[in-house]
């Protein structure tokens, strides 16, 4: 027994001995933790010693301090930053610079109501990261997100600043109602409804663009379904910026720079235009000798019918275009702080866009004002709140932000004006004016006139704003409430000054609108259940309720008779023209049920169920029931593969099926009106304006969908391929109904479309070595779209030829062109047999010659960075699309009225007998006898498929040890350019436009921008 215990006592006296040995091998080691982005610190990284539970967390300072073995090592450890392992080597100090985590940050994606790993999605869901569109000179993230998601097509309608875009994902599911998707910016539902009829303006520029932290296009109906009657188009969920723990960081942004026309239309000089309107004379009447034709030429532009050949030399020609399309500018500042403590955060920032159109007068102004708290009660409640402040002032171009053919319009008239029309008299007044006649031609209005004189303005202020309290009872369990608000006040003012044509017969007219529109979005109670059971099942369960309310009202006025055009405000008008408004409003509520579940960490299903019940729709169908069902196999888990086959990283199989709904449709279109308006003498009445229908209903989209997400080589290569089909069934429809009820047609759920198509992603590092590297993203969709049913039987949409069974939406049906013959000039067009005619009959000669939509559309970036340099190179394409260039209808009639005319098309008239071209001679009024006008048919129809360069970007980071020099974290000078080439065989101004009812007619295009920046953290 003594001797057991003596040798216990020497090993106890070794190991002490042992102890104290390496406790007096022990250190105090401190350091500093910064960002290896821009030097900030980080607090709140764990600092622990290896293979013990010793450790520490860096204060907001980003600095630590911890005893540890001289000869150990130190693991440091952020969520999203990469875990790094530092031998201590001795030393007493450590600074560490900690990267990001990609793989890590790539995860974790936003879903309606909460977020998920991403290798547990089961749908499809395009993600777009702020820092991708940061910086843009765009005023709208919806136009930003162009070319950067597969399956979303975005087409701006115009050029005009802050202007109208249309957003598509998988194509049009609607004939006449929205196919806008559902906005959801922090959780608030956006309401893009206007109705002001001044500027192109965009409910959703509100937003500084370089405020945003991620954005979220929820695809399919595995993704969208818990939004229920409201995505039937898709979602778009963005994140804006919150704050974070830790030292304050500002950042200031500035960049500068100048907007261009991306081309001009090349047009006659006067001497080119008097020769062809000469011809165009004497092709009507041959009768006429060239002298007496050229006579009446000159004299319908109101110069003396026997001018010399020398004095028509002589005459001058007048640029329009160039007087009406300029140089403009942008100028964007922004200020932003970010910081906290382990309690609360937050986010400030502030911002000034400006930025002018490529034609005069036309601009755009925003202030932004934003502010993002989050406070942590203690470990059990949470509150957050948000709130997103604008003001918008923009001028918006002459007639309609759709455009159409103004005389008064620059965009519209400035290439067309007869070019002997001066813009000036000599003593620099404008020349043209109505009180002297106007200009000569059918075009008579002196448009830079209109643009300085006239008053055409919009001013947009908006408050979104939300409030979320989080609770957790229980480590499973979480509780949440949300309340949101979308507030805008648009004020709308046209004044139509006495000295233009628009206000000279009435001595100037003044037209205000103003509109005001709310929508509340609650999400009262949304309860949470999450639990990993045991090792291999994981259970997400989520119940939501909702409730949204819109209310969206406006008035307007009219007024004429001013005493001067100084006199600018309603109650110095003398004439009250006319006054009106209107209300509107409409309430929805749902509920949703949502299952996650994952086995394994390789089997995954999700389920949703959303019930929703809406005013707008008849009493019998308040309510739709609305669901999805999907699933996914995460291949490269299974024991078969899984540490196999190094290379391969993720190999992931995923389905889905269900259903969403469409609910853009008037609020009372269910509803049995009286409208008032209808009176007798000086007595009011009221009338019946809509017809009762208690079973209107829900547009309904089926989705289904296959995909297959793929990395390799650690993740160098990434890649995502998926087939969907969206069939929209029961699409509203007019119905013709006896005309004994007092109507003639009532609207019911009998239309059907599909949406097919493929989608491919690929994401590469092509070179990542000595501090160069080389990334590519491409993106493809492949889409078609086609009409199945329509009411009654019909294969056509009774009065509008472009819905067809058996065709796309926007189907172009018209007789196709045959070109010139040339024995006689004269145009021709082939019949229903396909022989020559040359007065084709509607509908009989024509046929469908392509479709208004894309088939194939996406884009493809290139990004290649060395030691802070970097250089960004990103391409967008649309191909297969179709649309009548209608302003180049009227410039192709070479003289065959009072319009100038291109110079491509005047040299290639038809002007001898044998000659092979496809412009017939020129006529005054355009037709032949006998014959149909040389504009008609396909003539006009053009392929509007293009490929941009639409971003090129130099920037540059300054070293840091240069910077905090300064007290900088960081520093970064940028120069790039917007549309900067543009590859198409549209002969137009350019070719992405939104037909808006006038074509491209006037419509201001898209300009070329070059801007210059630096950005500096501090």
């Amino acid at each position: 027994m003594m001797k057991r215990l003596l040798h216990l006592s020497f090993a106890w006296l070794i190991a002490t001995l042992f102890a104290s040995a390496s406790w007096a091998q022990t250190r105090t080691v401190s350091g500093r933790v910064t960002s290896s982005e821009d030097g900030s610190p980080l607090p709140g990284v764990t600092v622990q010693i290896k293979g013990t539970n010793t450790g520490t967390q860096t204060d907001a300072d980003g600095k630590f301090s911890l005893s540890a073995p001289e000869n150990g090592t130190l693991v440091f450890r952020f969520v999203g930053l990469k875990t790094q392992e530092i031998a201590i080597g001795g030393r007493s100090s450590i600074d560490v610079r900690m990267e990001t985590d990609e793989k890590v940050l790539s995860e974790v994606v936003v879903t309606g109501y909460g977020a998920l790993e991403k290798r547990e999605i089961t749908g499809s869901i395009a993600s777009v990261k702020g820092d991708v569109i940061q910086n843009l000179p765009m005023q709208s993230f919806d136009r930003a997100l162009q070319g950067r998601a597969a399956g979303v097509l975005v087409q701006a309608a115009n050029g005009v600043p802050g202007g109208a875009v249309s957003v598509r994902i998988r194509g049009i599911g609607s004939i006449t109602a929205g196919n806008e998707p559902l906005y959801i910016v922090d959780g608030v539902v956006m309401n893009n409804a206007s109705t002001t009829a001044f500027a192109s303006s965009n409910p959703l520029a509100f937003l500084n663009p370089n405020d945003i932290e991620s954005i979220e296009v929820l695809k399919d109906a595995a993704a969208a379904s818990v939004y229920g009657a409201q995505a039937g188009n898709g979602v778009v969920l963005v994140t804006t910026k919150k704050g974070r723990a830790g030292k304050t960081e500002f950042n200031l942004n500035y960049y500068y720079g100048s907007v261009e026309p991306i081309r001009y239309m090349n047009v006659l000089n006067s001497q080119q235009w008097i020769q062809v309107r000469t011809e165009a004379l004497r092709n009507q009447n041959p009768a006429l000798t060239e002298a007496q034709a050229r006579s009446s030429a000159l004299t319908g532009i109101r110069l003396p019918g026997n001018l010399t050949d020398e004095q028509i030399a002589a005459l001058p020609t007048y640029d329009w275009q160039r007087a009406a399309y300029r140089q403009g500018m942008i100028n964007n500042i922004e200020l932003s702080a970010r910081g906290g403590n382990d309690k609360t955060t937050f986010a400030l920032s502030g911002s000034y866009n400006q930025q002018d159109a490529n034609v005069i007068a036309v601009d755009f102004k925003r202030a932004t004002g934003r502010m993002a708290i989050q406070h942590q009660v203690n470990n059990k409640l949470r509150f957050e709140t948000s709130v997103n402040l604008s003001n918008i002032k923009q001028r918006g171009p002459f007639g309609s932000p759709a455009g159409g053919s103004f005389l008064g319009s620059p965009s519209f008239s400035s290439p067309l004006i007869i070019p002997t029309n001066p813009i000036y008299n000599e003593d620099g007044s404008y020349f043209g004016t109505p009180a002297t006649g106007g200009l000569a031609g059918i075009l008579n209005q002196n448009v830079i006139m209109n643009a300085e004189y006239n008053t055409i303005l919009n001013i947009t202020r908006q408050v979104v704003g939300n409030a979320k309290a989080v609770w957790n009872p229980f480590k499973e369990v979480t509780v949440s409430s949300f309340y949101g608000l979308d507030y805008r006040e648009i004020k709308g003012e046209y004044y139509a000054d006495p000295r233009t044509a628009d206000g000279f017969g009435v001595r100037g007219r003044l037209t205000n609108e103003s509109e005001y529109n709310a929508t509340f979005t609650a999400n009262p109670v949304v309860i949470n259940f999450a639990k990993n059971i045991g090792a291999d099942h994981k259970l997400n369960t989520t119940l939501a309720t909702e409730y949204v309310q819109e209310v969206f009202e406006g008035i307007n006025q009219q007024v004429t008779t001013f005493p001067t055009s100084q006199f600018r405000t309603a109650n110095t008008g003398a004439t009250p023209v006319s006054i009106g408004g209107f209300w509107t409003s409409y309430r929805r509520a749902g509920v949703a049920a949502i299952m996650q579940y994952g086995f394994k960490n390789r089997y995954f299903i999700n389920s949703v169920l959303r019930r929703d019940g809406s005013s707008r729709f008849g009493r019998d169908n308040i309510f739709g029931t609305f669901g999805s069902v999907s699933a996914a196999w995460l291949i490269t888990e299974e024991a078969f593969l899984k540490d196999k086959v190094s290379w391969i990283d993720e190999i992931k199989l995923r389905a889905s099926y269900g259903s969403t709904g469409n609910s853009q449709i008037g609020n009372f279109d269910s509803r049995g009106l009286f409208g008032g308006g209808f009176n007798y003498g000086n007595d009011a009445g009221i009338a019946p304006t809509n017809l009762n229908n208690p079973s209107l209903r829900w547009e309904r989209q089926i989705n289904s969908e296959a995909g297959l997400d793929l990395a390799f080589f650690n993740r160098r290569i990434t890649s995502t391929i998926g087939y969907f089909n969206k069939e929209s069934r029961d699409l509203l429809l007019d119905q013709p109904v006896p005309w004994t009820s007092g109507y003639g047609s009532i609207t019911n759920n009998v239309g059907r479309l599909y949406n097919r198509g493929i989608e491919f992603e690929l994401n590469t590092v092509n070179v990542d070595t000595r501090g160069f590297k080389w990334t590519t993203s491409f993106n493809i969709t492949k889409l078609e779209n086609k009409v199945t049913r329509l009411a009654d039987g019909d294969t056509v949409l009774p009065g509008n030829p472009s819905v067809r069974i058996g065709h796309p939406l926007g189907a172009i049906f018209t007789a196709e062109y045959a070109g010139v013959n040339p024995a006689t000039g004269r145009p021709m067009w082939y019949d229903r047999n396909g022989n020559i005619t040359y007065l084709p009959q509607n509908p009989a000669d024509f046929r469908v010659l392509g479709a208004g939509l894309a088939t194939l559309f996406g884009g493809f970036t290139n990004t290649l960075s060395y030691k802070g340099l970097e250089l960004t190179i990103f391409f967008q394409y649309e191909y297969g699309r179709k649309a009548f260039n209608n302003q180049n209808s009227f410039l192709m009639e070479n003289g065959g009225r009072l319009f100038n005319s291109l110079l491509d098309v005047f040299e290639r008239r038809w002007t001898t007998p044998g000659q092979i071209t496809d412009v017939p001679r020129p006529i005054n009024g355009n037709a032949e006898v006998r014959g149909a006008s040389h504009l008609s048919g396909s003539r006009t129809l053009e392929d509007a498929s293009y490929i941009r360069l639409k971003q090129l970007t130099l920037a540059y980071n300054l070293p840091q040890n240069l910077t905090q020099k300064v007290k900088v974290n960081r520093a970064r000078v940028y120069a790039q350019a917007i549309n900067l080439l543009t590859w198409t065989k549209w002969t137009g101004y350019d070719p992405e436009f939104l037909n808006l009812g006038a074509g491209n007619n006037g419509v201001v295009p898209q300009a070329r921008n070059y801007t210059f920046g630096v950005e500096i953290g501090f």
